[in-house]
């Protein structure tokens, strides 16, 4: 081999063993980030099935209960996890607010509603304010969702 052959062929390996590896370590950072999103899937979910089980189900007060467990999941894991984002937490309390409808308890309904609405405005900052009745009508258009699948 020529001298030239030689140090095209050293270049050429060199170039191509940075690129691999810096395509590499991206494709590895990305993995890793949707691994760490995976592990909070199963138990926010199940704390959601079993919230909106109960409140359709349930007398008030359990439903309560099932949806301020939900929402204090929610919550602990975005202290816990600063990259983690719940975006359920505003139809959590939306359906908190639904249950202290249902209870007949208007202040609560109303507190409820406003966080929603804070959560809402968090996620969705470019859009308009929701109205209450157009918060519960999601709640329940993701219910009907929920019992089609």
């Amino acid at each position: 081999m020529t001298r030239a052959i030689k140090i095209t062929f050293i270049a050429a390996a060199i170039l191509g063993l940075g690129c691999g590896g810096y395509v590499g370590h991206r494709s590895a950072i990305q993995i890793g980030d949707s691994l760490e999103s995976i592990q909070y899937i199963a138990p926010t979910r199940v704390a959601s099935d079993f919230a909106r089980t109960q409140f359709m189900r349930a007398d008030t007060d359990h439903a309560r209960q099932a949806v301020m467990l939900q929402i204090q999941l929610l919550e602990h894991l975005e202290l816990a996890d600063k990259s983690f984002h719940a975006d359920d937490l505003a139809f959590a309390y939306i359906r908190l607010a639904m249950v202290e409808e249902a209870a007949r308890r208007p202040e609560a309904e109303q507190r409820g509603l406003a966080q929603a609405r804070a959560r809402y405005r968090q996620i969705h900052s470019r859009s308009e304010e929701r109205t209450d009745d157009d918060l519960k009508s999601a709640v329940k258009r993701m219910d009907r969702a929920l019992d089609n699948q």
